[in-house]
């Protein structure tokens, strides 16, 4: 993964499918985007483009044995986030690919920390030449 500390936001893919993909993440003290002992907005919203960046670089590097090319977020719909995460609490995200078309994705994501849901999203992101 091309991020690092204190800007990566996924720890571990936990699972992959062409459909599903699940990524986990232990919100840290030190982190960028912190507000307080909480991960801001804006931290979620990362963390959702890092679950689907991780979806797409184990594509590239495990089944396509390619090297992986620099993702960019196109749109985000229906953002909804019921609360925010606290440093300690670990999020399970589920990224679910809609479509995929010329390096162009439409994902739904779902963060839930414990049984609870705590945010949503639609992303269209998209991949470029660059390496």
């Amino acid at each position: 993964m091309l991020q690092q500390p204190p800007f990566r936001f996924v720890d571990h893919l936990e699972s992959y499918s062409e459909a599903v993909t699940e990524v986990s993440f232990t919100v840290r003290e030190g982190l960028m985007l912190l507000e307080g002992d909480c991960l801001s907005a804006a931290g979620v919203m990362e963390h959702m483009a890092q679950a689907c960046a991780a979806r797409v670089g184990y594509v590239t590097v495990y089944i396509l044995h390619k090297p992986v090319n620099i993702g960019y977020i196109g749109q985000v719909r229906n953002f909804i986030f019921s609360r925010l995460p606290r440093v300690g609490e670990t999020l399970r995200t589920q990224v679910r690919l809609k479509s995929e078309i010329f390096g162009i994705s439409l994902s739904e994501i779902e963060v839930c920390c414990g049984w609870e849901r705590i945010a949503s999203a639609s992303l269209k992101t998209a991949l470029s030449d660059d390496k």
